[in-house]
């Protein structure tokens, strides 16, 4: 019988969506934080629960082949990896294993055709990153399990080295000119946090400083630093939050230097990016998604085409420019907006993007424009949902293309278009983030039947 603050031993067998390992013990499926699929690991039990326990290795008895010693020296106490210490490869699979286990118990696809992961370099690969200020003064990353501790990141493996020295500037600059982090207990204090993102294409580069309304004194001393850290950064720019919440949103941007964007490119199309637009986190593997979208879609040449979620216009433009008319559907305005510029930043007219909620401006589209061919969404991790997939569904789409960062909101959203008469063809996993569970999929479906009555 597992008791909470017990040690046992246990064979760790594969890893969850989530990022720990998974054992068995007493019939209890046990959770190991810090195990590796072929570890006999010695844990200390957590929680224990009717169907499972929690535990934390305190001692690897046996090593897994796939276990490897972490490259950063932050690991284990800096949230912002979780697998480090485990083999590249050994993540890939871990990660197919996570499609088709959550397409088998979530979506009912018994034999789930979920295709070999598409994986991508395991190091600096991002290109935008966000730094938190703690009332302390320190700057870094939120630390492992605990929000309100935040680690002094000295390197980072995740993106390029030279923000790691913007990293360091801006430390500097906060302390030798006194400036305050704001402190959400008392409201005091300014900094909030810093954010880094790069053209990793363009050479681009725009660093933001996230801080409370008001003036900040100092704010020109840190910009200063941030140009003498990065002598070619393109912009430097301030992003102000009304509200006492850490998650509140950015209500205006003032430019402290350069321009209040970069630009990059993908797939031969050229994009701007500001300091809140939504843009996929590796560029590298979002060119490949691009490109595996569009090609599953196939001749795109008179085809009418609904992107669903369409940002700010990333696949939508790539299917305009392949011959396709696009209808782009977003919540955002302000994503509408960096869309319609992106398509005259490329020369492209085949693309219409419409402002609103999906549930009811899809509707509206397909009786101005007719049924489309294909829809092709990409949802936020919480997924479509029930009620877009069924409107989805009476399309009578010939072909749906979902893209998907999250296994366990996929699954139950494509088997809403069963009943529509949809047969799920594959489904693509992509890794877009190394030393991390996250995992992103392209699942396609065709119609191949008249609707259930």
């Amino acid at each position: 019988m597992l008791r909470t603050g017990s040690e046992v031993q246990i064979a760790v067998d594969r890893l969850a969506y989530g990022g720990r390992g998974v054992g068995r013990l007493d019939g209890l499926v046990v959770f190991v934080t810090g195990g590796v699929p072929g570890d006999v690991v010695r844990v200390r039990v957590g929680r224990v629960r009717r169907t499972f326990a929690e535990a934390q290795v305190v001692e690897v008895v046996i090593p897994s082949p796939a276990r490897v010693a972490p490259r950063c020296p932050h690991f284990g106490s800096c949230g912002g990896c979780a697998w480090q210490h485990i083999d590249g490869t050994a993540q890939g699979r871990a990660k197919e294993a996570i499609v088709r286990e959550s397409l088998a118990r979530l979506g009912g696809f018994a034999d789930a055709p979920a295709l070999p992961i598409i994986q991508a370099d395991l190091w600096y690969y991002r290109n935008k990153m966000e730094f938190s200020f703690h009332p302390d003064g320190t700057l870094g990353l939120h630390q492992r399990g605990d929000w309100n501790r935040i680690v002094p990141i000295e390197t980072c493996f995740l993106q390029s080295p030279a923000s790691a020295e913007v990293v360091r500037a801006v430390r500097e600059a906060t302390r030798r000119h006194g400036i305050a982090p704001y402190d959400p207990r008392t409201h005091a204090g300014t900094l909030r946090s810093l954010v880094i993102r790069e053209g990793r294409r363009t050479g681009d580069r725009l660093v933001g400083f996230i801080t409370s309304d008001g003036a900040v004194p100092g704010i020109g001393a840190l910009a200063d630093a941030v140009h003498g850290a990065a002598p070619d950064v393109t912009g430097i720019v301030r992003g102000i939050v009304v509200g006492v919440s850490d998650g509140a949103p950015v209500v205006r941007t003032e430019t402290l230097h350069g321009r209040a964007y970069l630009e990059e490119e993908i797939a031969g199309l050229r994009f701007r990016i500001g300091l809140e637009t939504f843009f996929q986190t590796n560029t590298a593997q979002a060119e490949r998604m691009v490109e595996y979208a569009v090609a599953r879609i196939g001749p795109a040449a008179g085809v009418l085409a609904v992107d669903l979620y369409c940002g700010v216009g990333t696949f939508a433009l790539a299917l305009a420019r392949s011959g396709a008319r696009v209808v782009g559907i977003e919540l955002a305005p302000a994503a509408i907006e960096a869309a319609r510029v992106n398509a005259a930043l490329n020369g492209i007219d085949g693309a219409t993007f419409v402002a609103g909620d999906a549930r009811v401006v899809l509707p509206t589209v397909v009786a101005e424009h007719g049924a489309p061919n294909v829809v092709l969404l990409d949802p936020p991790r919480s997924g479509a949902g029930g009620k877009v997939m069924r409107k989805i569904g009476r399309t009578g789409a010939r072909r749906v293309v979902y893209v998907s960062c999250n296994p366990t909101t996929l699954a139950p959203d494509l088997k809403e278009l069963l009943p529509f008469g949809y047969n799920l063809v594959d489904v693509q996993p992509f890794d877009l983030f190394p030393q991390s569970y996250h995992v992103e999929a392209i699942a396609v479906l065709d119609r191949v039947q008249e609707a259930s009555p």
